[in-house]
């Protein structure tokens, strides 16, 4: 077994990306996804986007945020997604109500090659990456302002130091390994 794909490094993170990137699949990646390279949403983009994030369809209470706290103000997120930089403060206070991964979501529809996605698989892969414990991470076992403190004083740092430019297949590779470590298969690998 080549351990490059489990333990990426400066050297071999494109080789990582490459094989992690292939295991990926989600739901109407096709369907819903593609939107998100439009220089302007409507409410339908909106919309979709989050129901490709969910890999499904919304529930009614995550319906009802979405509406109140994301579509509700379909013009101001035109309006970050508009400016060549986002004022990440400014963006975390229009959208302080917002769960954390639902608003690392929003900043990545907003700038999609600038802020990976953000979710428990992403975190579970970096921890292992870094040799930190990965074992209990899920949706429920983190805070949100610990998963907001995570991105954007970690992960963020992390994403700039390997500078690859991909994020879309980064995000791909990374969600891919969080999901296959979560299934403990990986210590069949390395015996």
């Amino acid at each position: 077994m080549n351990l490059n794909i489990l333990t990426p490094t400066s050297t071999n993170i494109q080789e990582f990306i490459n094989f992690w990137s292939k295991q990926y699949a989600y739901t109407n990646e096709n369907t819903y996804y593609n939107s998100i390279t439009k220089k302007v949403f409507k409410l339908n983009d909106i919309q979709n986007l989050y129901i490709w994030k969910n890999g499904m369809k919304l529930s009614a209470s995550k319906q009802k945020s979405l509406d109140t706290k994301i579509k509700a103000k379909l013009s101001i997120i035109n309006t970050f997604k508009k400016s060549a930089n986002i004022d990440i403060e400014a963006f975390k206070k229009e959208f302080k109500t917002v769960s954390s991964v639902w608003k690392i979501f929003l900043l990545h529809t907003l700038k999609p090659k600038k802020y990976p996605i953000y979710d428990q698989h992403i975190h579970r892969a970096f921890l292992f990456i870094h040799n930190e414990d990965y074992s209990n991470i899920s949706s429920s076992s983190i805070t949100d302002k610990n998963k907001e403190l995570f991105y954007f004083n970690r992960y963020l740092q992390f994403i700039a130091s390997i500078n690859y430019s991909d994020l879309k297949k980064l995000d791909e590779a990374f969600f891919a390994f969080g999901q296959f470590l979560n299934t403990r298969k990986y210590a069949t690998l390395l015996e």
